[in-house]
């Protein structure tokens, strides 16, 4: 396996992507809030680079289903119904709803990716399940494995190259003759450095303390746990409808939501009355 590191897919031409194993990280918060919609039965995500073509997809959808999501510099979009905040990401909200979500970083970089073979949504609370989602591809020792950072305004940004790092080490517990691009050994050296304690890195970064300044505290605080959410998004060339699951638990829990659905949603039987 021969792992590549982007920093930023700003550079990335989405062709030189096509049929590539790839991987999008946007710790800070694309990829966590995409992760929590999906858990909460979201139909299908949407990533778009900008608001204009978030309108066109909503208006040529022309569905009451359909849900606007985004941000810019970290607030929620004018007249956009969700921002950026996985709370906000509720069964309420979302379940069984088409997200069209645009924001700064995240969806950009995956928007980057939408001619990839297999295209997995990537952060600390997913990073062990995004692991697994990779080893469960045929030949995956043999393929050259694409970990794009969304960064902060198409430039370097600390958590996601950090959690590239924390990625790759653990790849490395499971293939030690994994072959490095510089900037994969660069993100090595990252999480050598910051690693230590995740909710102190996200917070003190750039893109955390301007969170923090907007009172988007307990987003940092969500993002930075490890391994809470064994669930992968999976980018299907435009849109988002898979998610892979890693536990049985969760599987059991959103098995068990859909079925209390679907009984709820059965039409409810009058009782015949005896005639005298």
């Amino acid at each position: 396996m021969h792992l590549t590191v982007y920093f930023s897919p700003n550079h990335l031409d989405e062709l030189e992507l096509r049929d590539k194993v790839i991987v999008v990280i946007d710790v800070l918060r694309a990829s966590t809030t995409i992760t929590y919609a999906m858990r909460a039965g979201a139909r299908e995500v949407i990533p778009v680079a900008d608001v204009a073509s978030a309108m066109k997809i909503v208006g040529s959808l022309n569905s009451t289903s359909t849900v606007l999501c985004g941000e810019r510099n970290g607030k929620r979009i004018e007249g956009f119904k969700l921002g950026n905040s996985p709370s906000e990401y509720t069964e309420e909200a979302v379940e069984g709803r088409v997200l069209i979500l645009t924001t700064t970083n995240g969806a950009v970089a995956l928007t980057k990716a939408k001619h990839a073979r297999h295209c997995f949504v990537s952060s600390f609370v997913n990073l062990s399940a995004t692991i697994e989602a990779l080893f469960s591809l045929p030949n995956i020792n043999a393929e050259n494995v694409v970990i794009i950072c969304s960064g902060r305004s198409q430039e370097f940004s600390l958590e996601d190259a950090t959690c590239a790092g924390m990625m790759i080490t653990k790849i490395q517990q499971r293939v030690p003759e994994v072959t490095l691009s510089d900037a994969a050994r660069g993100s090595l050296s990252v999480y050598a450095e910051y690693g230590k304690d995740i909710y102190k890195t996200l917070r003190e970064s750039e893109h955390g303390a301007h969170l923090a300044e907007l009172g988007f505290e307990d987003d940092i605080k969500v993002a930075a746990e490890i391994d809470s959410m064994p669930l992968v998004p999976v980018l299907e060339q435009t849109a988002i409808k898979k998610r892979l699951i890693f536990s049985d638990t969760l599987r059991e829990e959103i098995e068990a939501r859909a079925a209390i659905k679907q009984e709820a949603a059965k039409p409810v039987r009058k009782a015949k009355v005896a005639s005298s």
